[in-house]
């Protein structure tokens, strides 16, 4: 079944556009000493083709056809590694770990699971950690991440997975990333669909990014976005930036043209001369890896919820104003060291070949331990993979009505 032990195999299961970026860039890092596959299961959240070719772009996936496979497919022997990957979103994970903890007739086991959250996962979330938990090994990409998901994992009694620390794949700097000086001529707002939450919030970035357009005439100003309202992501969007844009346009409150709406690789729009502004998208980590500029904004608040307490004492910290007069940064060493910019050693690829060989010797066990943890799938985590494409449309509707009422309401 799995490939000879010379060649330690590892297949990645995606189910959305930022999860296959994951799967891409991270079997990649890994290099041709391995055997690498990635698959995508069919759900509604899928990746559209543009989607699809800027997750891959830049791996050794570019240009390949990724296969799509319906839920009941997913198993040891369609699946046929010494390790799956599940690189997907929580209620995913969880389903695919219980249906192959609870398939084997024997406790031993063909393949290491191993499961990874995309970007920054700082602070540790309960919800996260347990829709993973049941698997062999969790992979975090900073020493910060290492410590929060290590008291989570020390909070479990009986089945406690390995916290394995790589380094964020798409992160190319060796040692620290060094600024790049260059004139700002290009201004892009890395667009996310978990926050802002507002309604208000969202359009006093748009009104905001306009007036960095009128008070900067030659600085063109980006709106990246993840997905073209409509579009399956990771995460449901109640109030996409370019519906709000159209809105604001047709109400006289902004000038058509003076911000643009790209989407496609991330890559592209951070080039010399680009200075990134985000709320706490991963994106800043991007540009900070190719010496740019940034500003992540705390007019919404700095906390938690925000998704952007990591950069508390960064040096990156800022406000809409401080975009319109371009005050743009770059981090400070000792939040690099912390913070995903650690040098990335063999010890993740070394762990990694561990659990191949593992399989390989037929000393992969499930315990009682993580059988208890995978019981029962609650009937939500399996409504993403198995409800019907138009029925969960009209659910997706609704919520996102929902959102959207209360998001006027407060």
């Amino acid at each position: 079944m799995n490939t000879p032990a010379s060649r330690p195999s590892i297949v990645a299961v995606a189910d959305s556009d930022s999860y296959l970026k994951l799967a891409c860039t991270t079997l990649d890092a890994l290099g041709p000493d391995w055997d690498r596959r990635v698959v995508l299961v069919r759900t509604p959240i899928a990746p559209t083709p543009e989607q699809v070719a800027a997750a891959t772009a830049g791996t050794c996936f570019q240009d390949v056809q990724i296969p799509v496979l319906p839920r009941a497919a997913l198993d040891y022997r369609s699946l046929n590694a010494q390790i799956i990957f599940a690189a997907a979103t929580g209620p995913v994970v969880s389903e695919l770990f219980t249906k192959l903890l609870r398939s084997r007739a024997t406790t031993v086991r063909p393949s290491a699971l191993i499961s990874a959250l995309p970007g920054v996962a700082y602070p540790a979330t309960t919800k996260g950690w347990a829709y993973r938990r049941s698997g062999d090994a969790f992979i975090v990409h900073s020493h910060a991440e290492a410590r929060e998901f290590l008291q989570l994992a020390e909070a479990e009694t009986g089945h406690r997975p390995d916290v394995l620390v790589s380094k964020l794949p798409f992160l190319k700097t060796a040692g620290f990333p060094q600024p790049a000086p260059a004139p700002i001529d290009t201004v892009v707002f890395a667009a996310q669909a978990k926050v802002p939450v507002q309604r208000a919030e969202r359009e006093e970035i748009l009104l905001a990014l306009e007036q960095v357009a009128r008070l900067n005439p030659a600085v063109r100003v980006l709106v990246k976005l993840r997905a073209r309202a409509g579009e399956p992501q990771t995460h449901l969007e109640a109030h996409p930036y370019d519906s709000l844009w159209e809105e604001l346009v047709a109400a006289g409150k902004v000038g058509n043209g003076h911000v643009e709406f790209v989407t496609g690789p991330m890559e592209k729009s951070l080039v010399p001369g680009s200075a990134l502004l985000t709320v706490s998208s991963t994106a800043a980590l991007e540009a900070v890896d190719r010496g740019l500029p940034v500003l992540v904004l705390t007019d919404f608040g700095l906390n938690d919820a925000m998704l952007n307490s990591v950069f508390r004492g960064s040096g990156l910290l800022g406000t809409l104003d401080d975009a319109a007069s371009l005050h743009f940064s770059f981090p400070n060493r000792a939040w690099l060291r912390e913070n995903y910019f650690h040098r990335r050693g063999p010890e993740f690829a070394s762990a990694l070949a561990h659990y191949a060989q593992r399989a390989t010797n037929q000393t992969l066990t499930t315990s009682e331990a993580q059988l208890a943890m995978v019981k029962e799938v609650a009937f939500r985590q399996r409504v993403r993979t198995t409800l019907p494409r138009p029925a969960l449309a009209v659910l997706l509707r609704i919520r996102r009505w929902w959102l959207s009422e209360r998001g006027s309401r407060t």
